[in-house]
Parts: C-alpha cells; structure tokens; sequence
C-alpha cells in the first residue's frame, strides 16, 4: 500500500460519520462501462476518474443522490430505492449502500422519472433494493406507482401491510424497468448499534443478500474525499459515495479551513480527489482555493484557517515598529498584556463560550508625512527589512500582526504590494488609515477614499492567498466617519479569502464612540465584520448599549 493510500486510510478510522467506512476496500477503480467482468459474471465498478475538485451542491435531495451516483460508479449491478419523503426509509437506505456496495436512488421530488431509469439503465443494474416504510399504520403519502416509479415505491395507506407494501414496491419496480429484479427490504430493520450510529440488522441482512445476484469483487475508488455538512438530505448521497469507497469527512459550515480539525484531516489524507457534499461548499474554484490552503496544515492563533473563526482580535493600535530587539520584545508584551483583560470577556457569555482572544500587533509600516518626499507621495515607507524582525517576533510569541498603511498620495495598494514578502506569512494582515489618505490630490489631508480602492487592496490580497494556498487574510479599514469611504455600499465584503473589517476610528466617551459605530453600521449595512474602540481599562465586549441588532465585533482597538 503507498503512502498516500496509507493516510487516507489513516484519516478514515479517525472520522466516521455516522456508518462504517470501506475506503481502500476492493480493488482500485479502472476503466468500465458495464457492471459485467470478462468471465461473465456481474461487478461493481466506481467510476474511472474523479475530478481533483467537484462539488454535488443540489439542495434537492433525490437530484443529489442522482448526481453522486453519476459521479462515484461507472456501474452497478444493485441498486437501493428509497421514498424521499421517508427519512426512516432513507436512513436504512444508506446503512445497506455500504455492505452492498450500492448506490442509493431517491423516488420522488423534482428528478423525472426517466432520469431514474436512464441512470438504472447506465449502471447496468439488474436488481433494485426497495426500501419500503415500517408497516406500522400512518397517513396517506401518495397513489401506486405510475409511469415513474416515483411515487410508488414507499406508497401506503393507514391500512397498508406488509404483503401491500411488498406489492407497491415490486410495482413501482415494473414500471422503472420490467427487466429489473425486486428485493424488498423493511426500513424496520435499521437498528442502532452500541457507538450510537445506525445498521441494517444482520439477519434482514444476510436474507437480502441471498437475494442478489452473484458478483465479482467490487473496484472500488482510493484517495477521494468527501467533504460532508451533515444537513439534512445528504444522507443517502454520503451513502452512495461511501459505498463507491469514498472517506468522508465532517466539514460544518462547508469550509474545510474553518477548524483545526477539518485543517489537520485535510493535511494527514493530501487525497487524490476531494468532493464537497452540499450548496455550503460553494463554487468548484472556491472550494478548490480552500482545499490548497487546508491541505498546507498551517493554522493560525486560535485554530483553523479563518481569521473569523470563533476569535476575537484585541489591537495594540498605531505602534511604530520597533528598531531594536529590546523594543520589539517590549512591543509584543505590550500587546499580550493589553489582550489579556478580554480573555475573560470572551466567556462572558457561558462557560462553552468558544471565542479565543488574539492579541494583535499593529505596525505602521508606512507613515504619512508633511514633507512630499524623493517620490512626492507624502508618505515615509520602512523597508521590508527594518519591519520583519517585529514580524517575526509577534508571530513566535502567538499574536496576529496588521501592517499599517498611511498613504499620502499614493494609493493604497500601491504601498500594499511593496510589502509582499510580509504579507506571505500566516497571520500577517493589512489595516488601511483613511484619514492619511489624499486621495484627492491634495497636499493638506483630506481623509476620502473611494470604496473601489479599497477593493483593490481585497483583490490583491486575495490573489497573494490564493496563490500561495495561505489562511485568511484580514483587512481592517479605519473610519473615523461614514463620510471617509465614498460609495460604500458598493464595498466588496464578501471575498472568500479576504476578511473586511470595518472599523469604527473614534476614541473619547463611550457615547460618542457608541454614535459612530452605530452611524457606521448604518451607513454600510453590507458589511460583515466590524471593529470597535475601547479605552484602555474598558475590556468591554463591544458597544452593548446600542441594542440587541447592533453586530458583535470582530475587532477591538484599544486606545
């Protein structure tokens, strides 16, 4: 076995969900396009190729199941049915997909009966597993089966038994494909095992296997991953997917940069193949950036990837870097000792309160000036050089760093992009000073800056993430009034790899600091994430007195 295979392996006995899995069972996939072997005999074939990246993001059950099916098995010459309104029936459905090594079908919803026969007829099935519901009496669901099969297969009435319900499902059966044989297996038989996790009970079992048909050892697929959010309605797609020998791996939220966990498993299994189950996984491309930069196995303070991640980031604001090591040394403590008060803030909340307090050094790197200067920017840059040791120094002791821009005449990505070096670490940000900007051309301050400027610098910082498969980056935009970023509404604030802080920039009396924030808020509702200013000794948890719409901050700058 090679070593990728081992780690895949590995992973798969630390993340069950919910049933056993076979991943590195059978034989690897190879090329197929019938359940049929040379000797003439009927095998289970997993798809010949899986994309580095796919996304199954239907949100309707009986189309996901579809397209796990076309997307895990090349053939298969079992099937499992089940009645997408019966969530019993599903459940047993994905309890028998893995022993049988089947894939699982959902009869009913929004898929055509003709897509399911045209995908029964592409597997090469000879033989459909019909789930039928507990016989137990219960309401009307829906008639016998019809021209699709879909409505019949778990049909009942308050009087059904189990001999009607045996009759319902061979029906619907027929009317799928005459061709096909029908196994009927009770969704009564799911039972629940001592871990707390769900199988078919091992009699009913073994009496549906003796049922089907003989088969040859199932190729079955090595090195894939799918990502799961455990939503309702993804059960029986996770269930076709293991059976084809797929690992799963529980990613809530659908971001596997998210937690430590998601972070590390990505990083131990480097799979072949990664497939996220479920809309929550986004786009191909977006899935396809975050699973990169898992996959590195770098975290950030706090756990996982995003800088949004259940943490809360205290800033020692404003610091000029320091030119000595004494004075760097001086400068982180300084920003762990103004952290430390909202350590116990972030549990305020409960006991299970999960918020981690990141201290956070911010250094200007570039410093507005009254003198324009040999570029005639107005603005003193430091080199990469003068600001790596501090760099460097707040990263080793656990702290987040945002470099600090201040303009002039420049724009801000201008200055940003001199700091490339730096801003390819981990754990290093930006923070834009709009009121050092002169944006306007001005030798006198004039603090306005249009929000296409900012999205200049979300862009380039998305790109060096991307490019270089890092965390999360954060970018924190300093506003002392709403007027400051023009055209506001039109900020981009959603960008996947690029965390938007809006900040509200005024110090003074709690009051007047409250009144900003809220015109803040007000002024550009679009916004995600934001920042509020304490004074020193406050270690308050953010504008509490603005009402219960007011957004918790993601920032706290300390004055």
């Amino acid at each position: 076995m090679n070593s990728r295979k081992v780690r895949i392996v590995a992973l798969a006995a630390s993340v069950l969900v919910a049933t056993p899995l076979l991943a590195g069972c059978g034989e690897e996939a190879g090329p197929a396009s019938t359940a049929e072997v040379p000797d003439g005999g009927l095998r289970v074939v997993a798809a010949d190729e899986v994309a580095p990246v796919v996304v199954l993001g239907s949100t309707d059950p009986v189309e996901l199941t579809l397209t796990a099916s076309q997307a895990f098995f090349a053939s298969a010459p079992v099937v499992i049915l089940a009645d997408a309104e019966d969530e019993t029936a599903q459940k047993a459905a994905a309890a028998a997909a893995l022993p049988l090594h089947a894939p699982v079908l959902l009869t009913g919803g929004a898929i055509a009966g003709s897509g399911l026969t045209k995908e029964i007829a592409r597997l090469g099935a000879v033989t459909a597993v019909v789930v039928t519901p507990d016989p137990a009496p219960r309401a009307v669901a829906s008639g016998k089966g019809g021209a699709s099969g879909a409505a019949g297969v778990a049909a009942v009435s308050s009087v059904a038994s189990a001999e009607d319900l045996e009759d319902d499902a061979r029906a619907s059966v027929e009317a799928i494909d005459p061709d096909l044989q029908t196994v009927v297996l009770g969704a009564e038989s799911l039972v629940e095992t001592v871990d707390g996790g769900t199988e078919i009970d091992e009699r009913d079992l073994a009496e549906v296997q003796e049922q089907l048909p003989e088969t040859g050892s199932p190729q079955l697929l090595t090195e894939v991953l799918a990502l799961v959010d455990e939503e309702d309605g993804h059960v029986a797609a996770l269930a076709t997917a293991q059976a084809a020998g797929v690992v799963p791996l529980a990613v809530p939220g659908g971001d596997p940069r998210a937690s430590s966990v998601s972070v590390q498993a990505m990083a131990q299994a480097k799979a072949l193949a990664v497939v996220g189950i479920g809309e929550s996984f986004g786009t191909v491309e977006q899935l396809t950036a975050r699973v990169r930069a898992a996959e590195t196995g770098v975290e950030l303070t706090g756990g996982g990837q995003l800088v949004t991640a259940g943490k809360r980031y205290v800033v020692l604001p404003g610091t000029t870097v320091p030119a000595t090591a004494a004075k760097i040394a001086d400068a982180v403590e300084r920003t762990a000792a103004r952290a430390e008060p909202y350590v116990a803030v972030a549990g305020e909340s409960g006991e299970t309160d999960p918020t981690v307090t990141v201290p956070t050094l911010e250094l200007v790197v570039t410093e507005s000036s009254g003198a324009a200067g040999k570029d005639g920017n107005y603005s003193t840059e430091l080199t990469v050089e003068a600001v790596r040791p501090a760099v460097d120094a707040a990263l080793a002791a656990g702290q987040h760093v945002l470099l600090e821009f201040q303009p002039g005449k420049a724009t801000f990505v201008e200055q940003v992009r001199q700091y490339a070096e730096l801003l390819s670490l981990p754990g290093v940000g930006v923070s834009l000073d709009l009121d050092a900007r002169r944006a306007s051309g001005a030798v006198k301050k004039d603090g306005v800056v249009p929000a296409q400027e900012i999205d200049a610098v979300v862009d380039y910082l998305a790109g060096v993430v991307e490019g270089k498969a890092l965390p999360q980056k954060m970018l924190v935009v300093h506003v002392s009034r709403p007027g400051a970023l023009t055209e506001a509404q039109s900020l981009s604030t959603t960008e996947d790899a690029v965390a938007v802080v809006l900040h509200s920039d005024v110090a003074g009396a709690f009051a007047a600091r409250e009144k900003a924030w809220n015109e803040l808020t007000k002024a550009v509702p679009a916004a995600s994430w934001w920042g509020w200013t304490d004074a020193v000794g406050e270690a308050t948890a953010g504008p509490v007195a603005a009402g219960d719409a007011a957004p918790s901050p993601l920032v706290v700058v300390v004055e």
